[in-house]
């Protein structure tokens, strides 16, 4: 089971890693070139990189917590 359970972790690791990147380096570009076609209001690449930004900062959270719990699991199996 602990081999299973550390493939389990790697692959949360790793889709948290590429979220993060998105989230800090990815992201904040898209809004930011998006901002410069004008009216926030009626602006869709705006509206959908902002969404994007509300899906990965979920994401990140829940599979924080995924990670957090898979380590437990992991500390009582010992």
């Amino acid at each position: 089971m602990s081999a299973e359970l550390e493939a389990k972790k790697q692959i949360v690791r790793d889709e948290l890693e590429k979220l993060k990147y998105e989230f800090k380096v990815e992201l904040p570009k898209r809004i930011s070139e998006a901002r410069e076609y004008g009216d926030l209001k009626e602006n869709a690449e705006y509206h959908a990189a902002r969404e994007r930004q509300s899906f990965v900062q979920a994401r990140i959270a829940q599979l924080t917590d995924q990670l957090n719990k898979l380590n437990d699991i992991n500390k009582i199996g010992r």
